[in-house]
C-alpha cells in the first residue's frame, strides 16, 4: 500500500484511535479521516501525527514508568523476539527442533514482527537493536522452548504493566492494543509449554508479579540477555533485521483492531 495515496479500512480505524488518544479535536479528526478515506496525500498512515509517545510524554502513573518508557521497552523486546526466533527457524535442524514445530516458530516470528512494526508506527523507539544471547539458548530443542516460555512470561507481565499504565492515562486504544498483543504472547508461551510436554493452559489469571517495566528488563538480563552489551555467560551478539520470508508465515490478523 502506498501510504500517500491509499488507505485500507484497518488503517483508517487505527488512525481514528490514535487521533482520539492524542486529543485531536473532533472537527479536525473528521477532516483528517475524511481525507484519509478519500485517499488524499494530506495524511500519511499515522506519520502526520508525529511520534505518539511524545504526545503522551509526562503522563505518569503512580509508582510506574512513563508511557514513553513502556512503549520503547516493548518495541525493544519485540525486536529481541524477532531476532531470536529468526535464528531458531534458520537453524532448526542444527538445533534439533522437530520439523512439525518449525511452522509454529515461523508464525510466532510473524506475530512478533507485526507487533514491532505496529509499535514503531505508533512512535515507539527501540532502545537497541543489538542483543547478546547466551549459547545455551540455542543448545537443544528443550532449551529453546524453555527459553521461549520464560521470555513470553516476562512479555505477558510487561503488557499487563502497559495496560495498567494506559488505563490510568485514559488511553483506551493503547490499552486495547496492549491487550491484543498480550493475548498473542500468552499463546506463544502456551505453545512453548506444550513443546516441553507441560500442561499448556496452566493458569486461570496471568501473573502480574512485576509492576515496573525496568523489572522486566532486569528479569531478561538475569536470564543472560544483553541489551546492546554483553550478557551473562558464553554467547554472541545478534543484530535485529527484518526476517526473510522463509522465517515467517501468513497470519489471519496482522493489524491492531
Amino acid at each position: 500500500m502506498n501510504p500517500d495515496t491509499e488507505f485500507e479500512a484497518e488503517d483508517i480505524q487505527r488512525l481514528e484511535s490514535v487521533l482520539e488518544d492524542t486529543g485531536t479535536p473532533e472537527v479536525t479528526r473528521r477532516g483528517l479521516l475524511g481525507k484519509a478515506a478519500a485517499g488524499t496525500a494530506a495524511v500519511g498512515a499515522l506519520g502526520a501525527l508525529g511520534p505518539l509517545p511524545q504526545a503522551l510524554a509526562g503522563t505518569r502513573g503512580k509508582g510506574s514508568k512513563t508511557i514513553t518508557e513502556i512503549v520503547d521497552a516493548a518495541v525493544t523486546a519485540e525486536a529481541l523476539a524477532v531476532t531470536y526466533l529468526t535464528g531458531l527457524v534458520e537453524n532448526a535442524s542444527k538445533i534439533g527442533i522437530p520439523a512439525e514445530l518449525v511452522p509454529v516458530l515461523q508464525a510466532a516470528n510473524a506475530a512478533e514482527l507485526d507487533h514491532y512494526e505496529t509499535l514503531k508506527k505508533l512512535g515507539a523507539k527501540p532502545l537497541t537493536l543489538k542483543f547478546w544471547a547466551p549459547d545455551s539458548f540455542f543448545e537443544s530443542s528443550s532449551a529453546v522452548f524453555a527459553t521461549i516460555e520464560y521470555a513470553e512470561t516476562q512479555f505477558v507481565n510487561a503488557y499487563l504493566i502497559a495496560i495498567t499504565e494506559f488505563a490510568k492515562a485514559q488511553k483506551d486504544s493503547l490499552a486495547r492494543y496492549a491487550g491484543e498483543i498480550l493475548g498473542t504472547e500468552a499463546e506463544h508461551r502456551t505453545l512453548a509449554r506444550f513443546a516441553q510436554g507441560k500442561l499448556p493452559n496452566n493458569v486461570g489469571f496471568e501473573a502480574y508479579r512485576v509492576h515496573q517495566i525496568g523489572g522486566i528488563v532486569k528479569a531478561l538480563e538475569k536470564a543472560g540477555v544483553g541489551f546492546g552489551k554483553k550478557g551473562k555467560g558464553p554467547g554472541a551478539f545478534y543484530d535485529f533485521a527484518k526476517p526473510p520470508g522463509s522465517a515467517v508465515t501468513s497470519l489471519q490478523s496482522t493489524h491492531a483492531a
